[in-house]
């Protein structure tokens, strides 16, 4: 009698926590039918849906986030949803750290064949990159190739290849790291209830990430979110010493009257000073630029000029 009892106490409190459970499922699925009748009379069901989220809708305790997140997660199979694989590319973190040396020829043809080679064999870029640039200059070469960008990493001219191989896999997997939290931040800041993503370790997956998100409606606005990308770019400049010489040659002109002169002071300014004005006569374009002392010879940096200038 007394396990009978006990039995009961037990199938008592699953029932009452599966009760529990299913009640967040409920909650959600009023405000997601409520977002469906809104969206079939032409209205934006999934603003309504982001505009709820942080709202309390579950007996005035949680959110309809909250719910989402506590609620019986059904997967793909029983919910439908999204899954997709992004994929960093591994060729482009290699050809970054390489520096300057991404232009030297004995790097672009090992770089080109290690991209067809890791596609046909179907094994990770690195392994590819380093076997191929041992086969076609010898071995323990790469340490002058990522010198540069792989200081911290201790890689040196005479590194071995084995050592910038783990060096290169650890700035991929750094890379790759980087990348999941972004995608989750982002997955996270849409909504998305109970996501599964995780980077993928088999062979020939380096780089990729699979992302499984249940439920989504919208799946052309998650392949946006998730595509969406900041670039930052570098520009080769010249150098001070370098344009310096042509910029004196075309304030010398300017001066001449040689040029077309759309910096030519306006002398009807009467707050100009006589000073101010023979200056701009004399140097027509180098008066526009103030120069700071000290300022790197071999830097990109010729001036500064006043917003006001740049218009005259």
């Amino acid at each position: 009698m007394q396990n009978k009892g006990f039995v009961k106490v037990i199938a008592v409190l699953l029932t009452l926590i599966c009760l529990f459970y299913f009640s967040f499922s409920f909650a959600t699925r009023k405000y997601e039918k409520k977002a469906e009748e809104l969206t079939a009379q032409g209205k934006d069901g999934a603003a309504f849906l982001d505009s709820m989220r942080n709202e309390k809708v579950f007996l005035n305790w949680k959110t309809l986030k909250e719910c989402e997140e506590l609620q019986i997660g059904l997967g793909l199979d029983l919910k439908g949803g999204m899954n997709v694989v992004l994929e960093v590319s591994v060729p482009d973190v290699v050809k970054n750290l390489a520096g300057e040396s991404a232009s030297d020829a004995k790097f672009v043809k090992a770089y080109g064949d290690a991209v067809a080679k890791a596609k046909k064999e179907n094994i990770d870029f690195v392994d590819a990159f380093v076997s191929t640039y041992r086969e076609q200059n010898g071995a323990d070469k790469l340490g002058g190739v990522f010198a540069s960008k792989l200081k911290e990493k201790n890689i040196s001219y005479n590194s071995t290849d084995a050592q910038v191989q783990k060096a290169l896999n650890e700035e991929v997997n750094a890379a790759v790291e980087n990348s999941n939290k972004v995608v989750r931040s982002r997955i996270d800041r849409f909504g998305v209830a109970q996501p599964n993503i995780q980077i993928l370790r088999g062979k020939g997956q380096t780089g990729q990430i699979m992302v499984e998100m249940p439920g989504i409606k919208e799946p052309e606005r998650v392949r946006k979110l998730l595509q969406g990308s900041a670039n930052l770019e570098f520009w080769e400049t010249y150098t001070l010493n370098e344009i310096y010489p042509a910029l004196q040659a075309l304030d010398t002109r300017l001066a001449k009257g040689d040029v077309a002169d759309s910096a030519a002071v306006d002398s009807t300014k009467a707050e100009a000073s006589k000073a101010a004005q023979d200056a701009a006569a004399q140097h027509p374009l180098l008066s526009k630029l103030m120069q700071i002392q000290g300022m790197a010879p071999n830097g990109g940096v010729v001036g500064y000029a006043l917003a006001a200038d740049t218009a005259a």
